[in-house]
């Protein structure tokens, strides 16, 4: 997030795949060493994707997201297996703190500035009554519109993504069955994802795979050190930009309560995709 007024940054957001680690512990102690010059002067924000939590054993008594499984969480339609190389959340949970609204670094949520900004996790339930559910339909309930015009939902996986991936695409579309309506009903402004090795982003207004319904703008930003992915494309109506060619950041620019630039900044500075989020729920 950049303040407009003087370009200066005011937060990093690092939502899930931090360090690649796998299990592997001076990884992570590099990954943090090449973080701190700027960790130590801007709020850095993260939360968990499958790199940091997912296992299929050992995690009972030692997850510290609270899960009381062996496994963590394992739908029939998910695509969780053991990317974490049995990390099980904990060195992430050690290495990084988040407000006391939620579950630790697991999902989370702060204001600043002109914005709310939710983290959930992807790889923990997020089915219709599950307490991840219940704790993120509360959060959004309880915004004040007036002091926090803008709201933006971070997640690692994407709701939606047109890579052909078609087991990572259910999992995708399991995600747009059980939150989307949320997003929907509390006016949700941007969603921010990672997880495929691409950038894309839909159209705005995007709900049930329709564009200019009155839903939010969907971004996939999962360009910031891993191979690109080469995927093909599933057609689609939704997608209005793709790249798989550069790595990158996203950057948001919030201008006022109801504007919002966001960019997408190759390495080297050059902008490859840029659009203005206006907060009129019927474009």
């Amino acid at each position: 997030m950049v303040d407009d007024q003087n370009q200066t940054i005011n937060s990093i957001h690092h939502i899930g795949d931090l360090s690649y680690a796998c299990g592997a512990g001076h990884i992570w102690d590099a990954f943090m060493d090449m973080i701190q010059p700027f960790a130590a002067r801007v709020p850095m924000m993260v939360g968990v994707g499958n790199k940091e939590y997912d296992h299929t054993a050992g995690g009972k008594g030692k997850d510290p997201s609270g899960m009381e499984t062996e496994f963590g969480f394992q739908p029939t339609w998910g695509t969780f297996g053991t990317a974490s190389g049995g990390e099980c959340g904990v060195p992430i949970s050690k290495r990084f703190a988040a407000p006391e609204n939620g579950n630790g670094v697991f999902w989370y949520s702060y204001s600043q500035s002109l914005v709310h900004t939710v983290v959930l996790s992807s790889e923990h339930n997020l089915t219709i009554g599950s307490d991840q559910y219940n704790w993120f339909e509360h959060n959004l309930q309880s915004i004040n519109r007036t002091t926090t015009p803008w709201v933006v939902v971070e997640t690692h996986r994407p709701l939606y993504n047109s890579d052909l991936f078609w087991d990572e695409r259910s999992v995708g579309i399991a995600m747009q069955e059980e939150i989307e309506d949320l997003l929907y009903e509390h006016e949700v402004d941007l969603v921010l994802s990672g997880h495929y090795h691409s950038y894309l982003r839909t159209c705005n207004g995007l709900y049930r795979n329709s564009c200019y319904s009155g839903g939010p703008t969907h971004i996939t930003v999962g360009t910031g050190g891993a191979p690109l992915g080469k995927a093909k494309q599933i057609p689609n109506k939704w997608t209005e930009f793709h790249d798989h060619a550069h790595h990158g950041i996203g950057r948001a620019s919030v201008f006022n309560e109801s504007s919002l630039h966001w960019e997408f900044v190759a390495v080297g500075g050059n902008v490859i995709d840029e659009v203005w989020i206006e907060r009129t729920r019927s474009s």
